[in-house]
């Protein structure tokens, strides 16, 4: 695999390959309901086959002042290949942060959008909270009913960063999830069809309209 990229050098938009556990999470939670149907969709590839898979989904990553390597995206897939045992993963540097301090590193990161600090109950905390590597990522249930509330048609993919939680947020309100079973998921993704098809989510992003009688 291609070395890893020196500290010293300038940021650019090639892949590379960096250990997954010197890469740090700009969001403290992630659904790992979700996060098991990625798994099993890399588990099933060998070889070629998963490095392709991989390098499909490249983690974008900032490098830090203090030298560390945060990823922005793609959160699920890193915890994925955490699960999988995978120890080396594709990056890209393609987003650079000039910044002399980390105070000042997080407050452009804010205004990028490019930072999400909130826990499993849909309440900001401190960036210091943030956790130390991607397995210490922690388990938001209605993070995966989002995301497979879209992919059952519920609502649309949007461009807008972060739109996976707005929903999650959303239906953290509208719909129960007594369990993170998934009987309980089954269950809550049959009202998520009807939430998120009503005027109550008619300003989220990718709103799909009414559902018709």
């Amino acid at each position: 695999m291609p070395k890893a990229l020196s500290p010293m050098k300038k940021p650019d938009n090639a892949m590379q390959w960096l250990p997954l556990a010197s890469l740090k999470p700009t969001q403290i939670t992630v659904g790992m309901q979700y996060v098991a149907l990625k798994v099993l969709d890399t588990r099933r590839r060998e070889g070629a086959a998963r490095r392709a898979l991989l390098e499909r989904h490249p983690l974008p990553c900032v490098r830090a002042p203090d030298g560390s390597v945060y990823v922005v995206d793609h959160h699920h897939w890193a915890r994925a290949w955490f699960e999988c045992g995978i120890d080396t993963v594709p990056v890209r540097f393609a987003l650079e942060v000039k910044a002399h301090s980390m105070p000042s590193f997080w407050r452009k990161m804010e205004r990028r959008n490019w930072l999400h600090p909130f826990d499993a109950h849909g309440r900001r905390r401190d960036v210091s909270e943030l956790p130390g590597s991607i397995a210490m990522m922690r388990d938001d249930p209605y993070q995966s009913l989002a995301a497979l509330a879209r992919q059952c048609g519920a609502y649309r993919k949007s461009r807008e960063r972060y739109s996976s939680f707005v929903w999650a947020d959303f239906l953290r309100e509208h719909v129960r999830l007594p369990g993170n079973d998934k009987v309980s998921l089954l269950a809550a993704l049959v009202m998520c069809a009807k939430v998120a098809r009503s005027r109550k989510a008619r300003r989220l992003p990718g709103y799909a309209g009414a559902m018709r009688a």
